[in-house]
């Protein structure tokens, strides 16, 4: 696909400049654009980082020395960059974060993996990456050990744009692995970060596990994994975008289904890890709703349970749907077939 030479291209450079941007919460970037763009001197861009991970809007001056001449007409050619709102200013529609958070402990000869994702600020069907994504590939990783050592099939379910599942086809090349979601920009998309990531993903477009197929649902699957959105559906029915609304139930209803259905395909072997957040009340602190629904799923049983982060999406509480809670918790969840 044409798309994914033009995107290849630009990561190859940008690794060649040793780019590097770790993607924050919408809240904290709204801070920083919202600092730049107040004051004319800083409004555009600079970098590289100005550019494709703050979504600054640049010149075509400051261009030239970002990216080659070729690399700019092609991602104008695939409407990537395009016109801002003057005639000498341009806006990149994408932005490029590091996949993983970075290690000292690998080589510095190692080129990093970039992971293209929407541009800031969010529309209804953007194409989610942050701290979230960050921790969800983390705890991946930590929960490795629970697998079955042959894992032949893997899903990521509400997989967004597949970070989850491009981290489980690098890690285990010979399974069978499948992204699900309802987003066709976010599978899109998916498929480019898969592309650069070097890994095979297939990614179907579903409501939950809708898509996955009678043979491969007989045949059990091995893992099910999935950061599903979690922030609760407004009471006065404002809409959140497509990749934050979790549902009732505080936003778990979406994450509880991911499991309870998710049951009903796993093979004998088979385990499901759910990365999530967890509303604690203010008159519970120490009540933990998915925990104690998890404990009343039949067929599988809790293996770990770990907090990640006691204090997430701090801006959401006190009104709207958390008016009464004190904290969003995010919990990493690993349940094994029983």
């Amino acid at each position: 696909m044409i798309e994914f030479t033009v995107y290849g291209a630009l990561a190859k450079h940008l690794a060649s400049t040793q780019y590097m941007f770790i993607c924050p919460s919408p809240e904290t970037a709204g801070r920083v654009v919202e600092k730049r763009t107040s004051d004319s001197s800083t409004k555009h861009a600079r970098t590289a980082q100005d550019f494709f991970g703050w979504s600054l809007p640049s010149t075509r001056q400051t261009l030239q020395s970002i990216i080659p001449d070729d690399v700019f007409e092609s991602l104008c050619k695939a409407s990537i960059i395009t016109s801002g709102d003057s005639d000498d200013e341009y806006l990149s529609t994408i932005r490029v974060s590091n996949f993983y958070l970075p290690s000292i402990s690998r080589s510095d000869s190692t080129a990093p993996l970039y992971y293209i994702h929407s541009s800031f600020p969010a529309s209804s069907d953007s194409v989610f990456f942050g701290p979230d994504t960050y921790l969800y590939t983390q705890f991946l990783k930590t929960a490795q050990h629970h697998l079955p050592q042959d894992l032949s099939s893997a899903i990521d379910v509400c997989c967004g744009s597949g970070a989850g599942a491009i981290h489980l086809a690098r890690t285990y090349p010979r399974a069978k692995v499948l992204g699900l979601d309802l987003n066709p920009r976010a599978l899109r998309l998916g498929g480019v970060n898969a592309h650069l990531a070097g890994a095979k993903v297939e990614y179907l477009e579903s409501n939950l596990y809708a898509a996955v197929s009678h043979e491969d649902k007989s045949a059990g699957i091995d893992l099910i994994v999935s950061n599903p959105p979690y922030i609760a559906s407004s009471p006065d029915g404002k809409d959140l975008p497509m990749y934050a609304d979790g549902g009732a139930e505080f936003g778990l209803d979406i994450s509880l289904k991911i499991v309870e259905e998710g049951v009903e395909i796993l093979s004998d072997k088979g385990v499901i890890i759910v990365y999530t957040g967890v509303a604690i009340p203010v008159s519970h602190p120490g009540h933990d709703a998915f925990f104690e629904k998890l404990q009343a799923v039949k067929g599988v049983a809790l293996a770990e349970y770990t907090i990640l982060n006691p204090d997430m999406w701090s801006e959401e509480i006190g009104h709207g749907a958390y008016a009464d809670v004190g904290r969003i918790q995010v919990v990493g969840a690993v349940l094994r077939r029983c």
